[in-house]
């Protein structure tokens, strides 16, 4: 599974964090209870990215997902016989049903859960939940599901923070929105001639001032738009904006980062002045 950073981004989850050690706790550390992973971090979905791409990355035969606060509460059925009123056995919730076919499936083949906005939840869950870590058992009605702690995991998201015993069974890793103290990229890095240093530093310089390091696969784009269509600041603005994620585009046009997308721009020109050269030499 690991180099992890790879295959999260191969599932559509890119990042400057290394999430290897972490996964590594959860899934080494020895328990007889269910394993949960607490996906803790910045507000926003980025989260539910994280939680989807790492099970797809962790090669998993089933993932499982469900949002509390979307799903609207099945209504009792009441039989009207004879005139009398006859209550009939309660319509499974949907948050049961999940549960149950988790625990159905983990019984042969590995199974992660998602629990998706956990916060939402009537606290009762939250109890119910870290006493199924515990006991491996989940019962509604007058029915129990067993789980194979050996192939079932729960990867619970929450805005606020977990019960304080359901978190005391779960190992916590935190998604950043961005990390913006990771190291830019070279030109090598990217597959890029020397001739490009002087534009790809002063774009660091723009993106350090914008507090952003874009991903790999966003400097590629930006890159690739770079040398075959910006010619303009305002074409370089609107690539930026287009493939940098939660750039803000009011401060991208602000006045106090014009010099900065200039810096840019002169720098990408002298790039493609570089380049005209060799080809008109290389020509002779």
């Amino acid at each position: 599974m690991f180099p992890l950073k790879q295959r999260l981004a191969e599932y559509g989850f890119e990042s400057h964090e290394d999430y290897d050690f972490a996964i590594q706790c959860l899934l080494n550390n020895p328990t007889p209870n269910i394993r949960c992973l607490n996906i803790d971090g910045d507000p926003g979905r980025r989260k539910t990215a994280f939680a989807h791409a790492l099970g797809q990355a962790m090669q998993v035969e089933h993932l499982l997902y469900f949002e509390f606060g979307v799903e609207a509460p099945i209504q009792p059925v009441v039989r009207v016989v004879d005139g009398e009123e006859i209550p009939e056995e309660p319509p499974t919730q949907p948050f049961d049903r999940i549960m149950t076919e988790a625990c159905a499936l983990s019984e042969a083949e590995k199974t992660i859960l998602i629990l998706d906005q956990l916060h939402l939840a009537k606290f009762q869950q939250h109890i119910r939940l870290y006493e199924f870590t515990k006991s491996k058992i989940w019962s509604y009605s007058d029915v129990s599901f067993h789980a194979n702690p050996a192939n079932l995991i729960l990867f619970i998201i929450s805005s606020e923070p977990l019960y304080h015993s359901l978190q005391q069974a779960s190992f916590r890793v935190w998604v950043c929105a961005e990390a913006s103290s990771a190291q830019a990229l070279q030109p090598a890095d990217l597959g890029l001639d020397e001739s490009c240093r002087e534009w790809l530093d002063a774009f660091n310089e723009l993106m350090a001032e914008l507090g952003h390091t874009p991903t790999r696969s966003e400097y590629q784009r930006i890159a690739h738009d770079v040398l075959e269509v910006i010619r303009t600041e305002e074409q370089l603005c609107t690539s930026i904006f287009g493939w940098v994620e939660d750039i803000d585009r009011k401060r991208l046009h602000s006045k106090p980062i014009k010099p900065y997308i200039s810096k840019v721009m002169r720098a990408i020109e002298n790039s493609l002045n570089v380049h005209e050269e060799i080809e008109i030499t290389s020509n002779e």
